[in-house]
């Protein structure tokens, strides 16, 4: 059973190592450990392996923002990307939630509608030739302001 947690500090080296597989480098070593050691870091463990990680923080115009959904080769389509996704909505301190990938990556995309994220927009220029896709999500309602009453009790 899949299960979820922060990551530590001892999760560094199983979490390189899965974005290195993923990404094809390890040129985002250091931006991870930066991210574990704030806590914006979750990993998705089977026993004692740790076969995917999500990173989420407040970067995205002070926004809860999912940065970052990776999933070992091995385990993808197996509903682990979900579930780190949810676990994020229930974590989730802010009423939005957002994410993007590029428009190239439809398996990342079929999982934000699955989960009734809906497209809030497009960048350009961020890689060439693949446009950036903006995802939102409401996580809780905001709750209505309430008014002192104007009826006075006797």
């Amino acid at each position: 059973m899949t299960m979820i947690r922060q990551a530590t500090q001892q999760d560094m080296t199983a979490i390189c190592r899965i974005d290195a597989i993923v990404l094809g480098n390890t040129s985002r070593s250091q931006e991870l450990g930066e991210s574990v050691a704030a806590g914006d870091c979750y990993v998705a463990y089977l026993d004692t392996d740790i076969i995917g990680f999500v990173v989420m923080n407040q970067s995205f115009f002070k926004q809860s923002f999912i940065q970052h959904l990776i999933v070992h080769p091995q385990y993808q389509n197996q509903g682990i990307g979900e579930d780190l996704m949810l676990h994020m909505e229930a974590v989730c301190t802010r009423e939005k939630l957002f994410t993007s990938t590029n428009l190239s990556n439809k398996r990342m995309q079929r999982l934000c509608h699955k989960l009734y994220y809906v497209q809030s927009g497009i960048i350009d220029n961020l890689d060439p030739g693949d446009p950036e896709v903006i995802f939102c999500k409401q996580i809780r309602r905001r709750l209505p302001k309430t008014y002192p009453s104007k009826v006075q009790t006797i």
